[in-house]
């Protein structure tokens, strides 16, 4: 027979090993890393809004690089509202001459200033690096479109060109660290499976309405 001494240790052992488990789940040792890179945040941590873990796997230099985007949107589109001509000359590296371009450079200021306003709030409300990598793909993307657009318009300028070109590889440089297991990449190429599936159920639904559409014409043909 079992000794009722052993009973009760195996009893206190198995509460003992309970209480140990729930303690490491309230200080949130031990857990390991979710699909977008981020460690589990713990119950103290969330209450106290502190994750130690979560500031130690940012890239370095990133804080610096993000204020250098805001203080671009901040400083040219205040003064494109302020000063159109000014601000288009040290954007664009082009003079305007009609008080209608000036205009069109004042919404241009507007659009800037808010979209930094919008970017620094987002990054000072930040909970993961998925949010952080689609800011610095954003950023990179507007970049590019504004250089395209000057290319095609012939502005072919060396400065406005070559900053923007450092904007563009920064911004993706950074992308790469922060999402470095591909959120985004998985993201596009869900879409492009997405639109495949699309495109053969609408191949299979037309081949489905040609043949309802031959069976009732085989009928008319007999008659």
């Amino acid at each position: 027979m079992i000794d009722e001494q052993t009973v009760v240790s195996r009893k206190q052992s198995a509460s003992d090993l309970q209480s140990r488990l729930k303690t490491r789940k309230l200080l949130g040792v031990g857990e390991l890393a979710k699909d977008n890179g981020d460690i589990y945040r713990s119950k103290i941590s969330q209450l106290l809004g502190i994750n130690e873990s979560f500031y130690v796997r940012l890239p370095r230099g990133l804080l610096y690089w993000n204020s250098l985007n805001t203080l671009y949107f901040y400083l040219i589109g205040f003064l494109s509202l302020v000063t159109p001509s000014l601000s288009f000359r040290l954007d664009f590296g082009v003079d305007i001459k009609t008080d209608e371009s000036a205009f069109v450079i004042r919404i241009y200021g507007a659009c800037l200033l808010s979209f930094g306003i919008l970017l620094r709030s987002i990054l000072l409300q930040r909970e993961n690096r998925t949010e952080i990598a689609t800011l610095l793909l954003v950023t990179a993307l507007l970049q590019a479109l504004q250089l395209s657009a000057c290319l095609l318009c012939g502005h072919r300028y060396l400065f406005p060109c070559m900053l923007r070109i450092i904007a563009i590889v920064g911004n993706l440089v950074y992308h790469n660290f922060v999402d470095g297991q591909g959120g985004v990449y998985r993201q596009v190429l869900r879409v492009i499976e997405d639109y495949s599936i699309l495109t053969s159920s609408c191949e299979t639904r037309d081949t489905s309405v040609e043949k309802k559409a031959s069976a009732t014409l085989k009928p008319m043909k007999n008659e």
